[in-house]
C-alpha cells in the first residue's frame, strides 16, 4: 500500500515578505502628490488662466517645479513661490494665457524633489486638465453704421520734395543694382561652384573643443559651464534632426528623440545631461566634478555615435579599376 505525503510550503514568510514591498512602494508613491486644479474651465482668448497645484509630501523634501516659458500650447506669464501651509502640504500658482480658441489640454506639470541627503532626484507630475478657450461673441443687435472715412492731411511742400527724393534714391540704387547684377552674371562662365553645409558633428565637436579651452567650471561658473554644454547639445539636435531643441523643454527633446533613429542608450544619456543642467540652473544644485567630466564626455559619445555617415563618390573609372582587382 502506497503512503502519499502532501508537503506544504510556510506561507507566512512570504506574506511578510509581500506585505514590506508593498510597504515600501507604497511609501515611495506618498512622498510627493501634487494636484492641479483652475477655477473655471472656459476663459476668453489671451485671459489669463490660473493653475492652483496643491503638494502633499512627506517632511524633508527638497521641491523644486520645472514648468519652462510654455506649457503645451499655453504661454506661460508667471508663478508664484513655492507657499508651505503646513510641514507636509503646500501650493504654488501658475499664471497661462493661451492665444488659440477651442478645446486644449494644460499638459501635467513635473516637480522635481530630492529625500533628505539623497543627491539622486525624483518627479511628480501633476493631472492634466481641459478647458475651452472662446473668442469675443459679435453683437449683431446694434446698428450697423457705414465706417467714418478717414481725414485727409495735407501734405507740405517739404515734405512731397522729401518723399521724391526718397523715391527716386531707391530707384537709382535698385537701377544700378541691377546693372551691377547684370554685368557679374555676365562674367561668369558656367556653374558656381557651392561648397556643401558643414556637418552637425564637426560643428560640435569644434565647439565642444572651445568649450573645455574656456575650464569654466574649473574656475567655479559651474551654472554657465553647464548652460553652454547643453546649448551645444541642443544645437547638434538642431543641426542633425531638424528638431527645435534651442527653444524646446527637456521633455519636449527627448519625446522628438525617440521619434528619430536613435539607440535608447543614446536618449537615456541626453536626457540625463540636460536633467543635470536644469537641476544646476534652476534648482541652483552643485554636481560634483566628476559629473562635470562626464556631461561633456557624454555629450562627446553622442555626438559621436549619432553622426551622419559621410558617403565618398566614386568615379566610372575607380570603379572599373576596383572590379579589375577583385577579378
Amino acid at each position: 500500500m502506497r503512503n502519499d505525503r502532501t508537503h506544504t510550503v510556510p506561507r507566512r514568510p512570504v506574506i511578510a515578505v509581500l506585505a514590506l514591498a508593498l510597504a515600501a512602494q507604497a511609501g515611495q508613491a506618498q512622498e510627493l502628490g501634487v494636484r492641479a486644479r483652475v477655477d473655471s474651465s472656459i476663459y476668453l482668448v489671451g485671459d489669463r488662466i490660473t493653475v492652483h497645484v496643491d503638494l502633499r509630501h512627506t517632511k524633508g523634501l527638497t521641491i523644486q517645479p520645472l514648468a519652462a516659458d510654455s506649457l503645451g500650447g499655453f504661454a506661460l506669464l508667471g508663478r508664484t513661490p513655492l507657499q508651505p501651509t503646513t510641514d507636509t502640504t503646500g501650493t504654488i500658482d501658475f499664471v497661462l494665457a493661451r492665444y488659440d480658441s477651442g478645446d486644449a489640454v494644460v499638459p501635467p506639470i513635473p516637480f522635481m524633489y530630492f529625500v533628505g541627503g539623497d543627491t539622486a532626484s525624483r518627479v511628480a507630475l501633476t493631472n492634466q486638465l481641459r478647458v475651452t478657450i472662446t473668442t469675443v461673441p459679435l453683437d449683431t443687435t446694434g446698428d450697423i453704421r457705414d465706417v467714418k472715412p478717414p481725414f485727409s492731411i495735407p501734405l507740405s511742400l517739404e515734405e512731397i520734395a522729401l518723399y521724391a527724393g526718397i523715391v527716386l534714391l531707391t530707384a537709382a540704387a535698385v537701377f544700378f543694382g541691377y546693372r551691377f547684377w547684370k554685368k557679374r552674371r555676365a562674367r561668369q562662365k558656367g556653374e558656381v561652384y557651392v561648397p556643401p553645409p558643414r556637418p552637425a558633428h564637426a560643428i560640435a565637436m569644434e565647439e565642444l573643443a572651445l568649450l573645455k579651452e574656456k575650464q569654466l567650471w574649473q574656475r567655479g561658473l559651474v551654472k554657465q559651464y553647464y548652460s553652454e554644454l547643453t546649448e551645444i547639445l541642443r544645437r547638434y539636435f538642431e543641426n542633425r534632426y531638424r528638431l527645435p531643441a534651442l527653444e524646446e523643454t527637456t521633455d519636449e527633446i527627448v519625446a522628438g528623440l525617440w521619434k528619430q533613429p536613435v539607440e535608447g542608450l543614446v536618449v537615456a544619456s541626453a536626457e540625463s545631461i540636460l536633467r543635470r543642467a536644469d537641476l544646476v540652473k534652476f534648482a541652483k544644485y552643485q554636481p560634483v566634478m566628476a559629473d562635470h567630466e562626464e556631461s561633456i564626455a557624454g555629450v562627446y559619445r553622442i555626438v559621436d555615435q549619432t553622426r551622419a555617415v559621410e558617403m565618398t563618390p566614386v568615379t566610372a573609372q575607380e570603379a572599373k579599376g576596383q572590379a579589375d582587382v577583385e577579378s
